[in-house]
């Protein structure tokens, strides 16, 4: 049998609950948008299902031995398989533009075990096995532009008029439309057993109530802003949708109190770590 199941988006349902409040906005415009999604659940009996045997383990990739010195390959570096002595060598050699000398008649045999006795030779096998000095220079600068460099911040900063002009308007919409915590008028609740049980009972409508007038709120910020409100009714709709809850939960780490551990909301109510653990916040 098949269940069908209507995922509404959190922020979508707050913002339609507040819309009547955002003049010049349809309130049945929030309902535009596809924000309802159908989900489809197929069931599967436990008889239908049969336990499938674990696949064995890939084998390990195995390399040609190493090119220059047919020792153990750990790879393949700069366009060879070779190991990682003839790397670290070959990529050494050409960072630091090494000129060797052969003591013989450059024609010395290159194995794992007389590799070290002459670089020259063993430099002019790895060119004639076809490592590339393009790929130790690439691999150089990559690994260059993957440092980060320390940025040295100014001591002070100083704002054109402009944007000290966009920060006190933005700065200004966010105190008119959000009381600080002196502001408000703090109340506690009982701490009887008795008047728990009801404030854990009603604290869901509670947060609901003061959730609608925080995005009434959020709305006025909103059409505070410079530019806002020259935006199309479907930008700025859009834009409240995406960051309401954000800027939501911004503003509530505002109202903790870390010497009382407390959480003061708008209306004033305070209530504390525990009243906050019974009803059912962390």
């Amino acid at each position: 049998p098949r269940q069908l199941y209507d995922v509404t988006s959190r922020g979508a349902c707050m913002l339609r609950k507040a819309s009547p409040f955002f003049a010049g906005l349809d309130p049945f415009a929030w309902t535009g948008s596809a924000s309802v999604q159908s989900v489809e659940t197929q069931s599967t009996s436990s008889e239908e299902m049969v336990p499938s045997s674990p696949s064995p383990p890939p084998p390990p990739r195995v390399y040609k031995p190493c090119f220059v010195c047919q020792d153990k390959s750990s790879g393949y570096h700069y366009g060879v398989s070779s190991c990682e002595g003839c790397k670290g060598f070959f990529r050494r050699s050409i960072q630091k533009n090494m000129v060797y000398t052969c003591h013989r008649d450059k024609n010395c045999q290159i194995n794992k075990v007389t590799r070290n006795r002459c670089q020259y030779c063993r430099l002019q096998k790895c060119f004639e096995v076809g490592m590339s000095k393009e790929a130790v220079r690439n691999d150089r600068n990559k690994k260059k532009k993957d440092v980060k460099e320390e940025v040295v911040l100014p001591e002070s900063y100083e704002l054109s008029g402009e944007l000290e002009e966009l920060v006190n308007k933005v700065s200004k919409a966010h105190q008119e439309t959000f009381p600080s915590l002196c502001q408000l008028g703090k109340y506690t609740t009982n701490s009887s057993s008795d008047h728990r049980v009801q404030l854990d009972l009603g604290l869901w409508d509670k947060f609901s109530e003061l959730s609608t007038k925080c995005i009434i709120k959020i709305v006025e910020f909103a059409k505070r802003l410079p530019g806002f409100t020259s935006l199309t009714i479907a930008d700025q709709i859009t834009l409240l949708k995406s960051a309401c809850l954000d800027i939501l939960m911004l503003r509530i780490c505002t109202r903790y109190t870390p010497e009382q551990d407390t959480m003061t909301f708008s209306d004033g109510l305070t209530l504390n770590r525990t009243q906050m653990h019974n009803a059912g916040f962390g």
